[in-house]
């Protein structure tokens, strides 16, 4: 699975928790060929350092000598066997290779020891067509299950998400921008409340293709309430009309790449 500009800006657009007592702990659902694992393990690395030279956040709110052990853990899950095996390979050859860790399995079964601080993913978001295009019919088994929702839909992934995050933990994912009001609307379901939402275009004349969304678990009792607002449609709910709303164009009229993009992804993109 190549790297590619949807993973890329999510990676980048996510951070850590300011109040974490502890190293992150961080999960990559469908990670594919691992670029959203190392880009958290990346982002760790400085969150843990406070002498690093890029932050996601302000040093002065953490205690460092209360982490366990000083380093984050990053657990990566991929049902594709050669993917795994590919991701694998980039984690080895990876500066932060003791923390990263590959699971070659469905999320729908996966069980961890510990719950997680932020789960991120980069889930596949088309619908099998109900009129197969030869194109379609040549795609690989490998393709679909990394581009089609029948391996992993919103339901699967924010179910699974909920169960394995810790209460105020966050939840960093991407989908189409036509998907932004029912993506929102199952994350409720599952006591997911939208915090952020960035919407992405490529060009400042055109819509939003793409959301990236951050989710945060709310409190037990919260999570009833979220559920009761989904089972009765109240949309928007009230969560989502209060989340922070931004923009993100990625090239300007010229072609090129926006001031605001390159200073995003500067800190994994090397030409910029």
């Amino acid at each position: 699975m190549k790297v590619n500009t949807d993973s890329l800006i999510l990676g980048s657009w996510a951070q850590f928790r300011a109040n974490l007592s502890h190293a992150p702990r961080i999960l990559d659902i469908g990670t594919g060929s691992g670029i959203l694992a190392l880009m958290m393990a990346q982002k760790a690395a400085h969150f843990c350092n406070p002498n690093g030279e890029e932050q996601s956040v302000q040093s002065s709110s953490i205690d460092i000598s209360s982490f366990d052990n000083g380093a984050a853990r990053i657990d990566a899950i991929e049902i594709d066997e050669q993917a795994a095996a590919q991701a694998a390979t980039n984690f080895e050859n990876a500066k932060w290779a003791k923390q990263l860790f590959i699971y070659c399995c469905d999320v729908t079964g996966y069980t961890s020891p510990h719950l997680y601080d932020l789960v991120i993913s980069n889930p596949p978001y088309f619908d099998t067509p109900a009129t197969l295009s030869n194109a379609y019919s040549k795609q690989s088994q490998s393709r679909s299950v990394a581009r089609q929702t029948s391996a992993l839909g919103p339901d699967e992934l924010f179910s699974a998400s909920s169960t394995l995050l810790i209460e105020q933990g966050q939840m960093y994912c991407v989908y189409p921008a036509s998907m932004e009001a029912s993506v929102i609307e199952t994350a409720e379901g599952y006591g997911l409340s939208l915090a952020d939402i960035l919407y992405v275009k490529h060009t400042s004349n055109k819509s939003p293709y793409l959301c990236a969304f951050h989710f945060k678990k709310v409190m037990e009792g919260a999570s009833d309430n979220l559920k009761n607002v989904t089972a009765h449609r109240e949309w928007p709910s009230l969560t989502a009309k209060n989340a922070i709303k931004n923009e993100l164009i990625i090239r300007d009229q010229k072609g090129e790449y926006t001031s605001e993009y390159k200073a995003l992804c500067q800190p994994f993109y090397l030409k910029f």
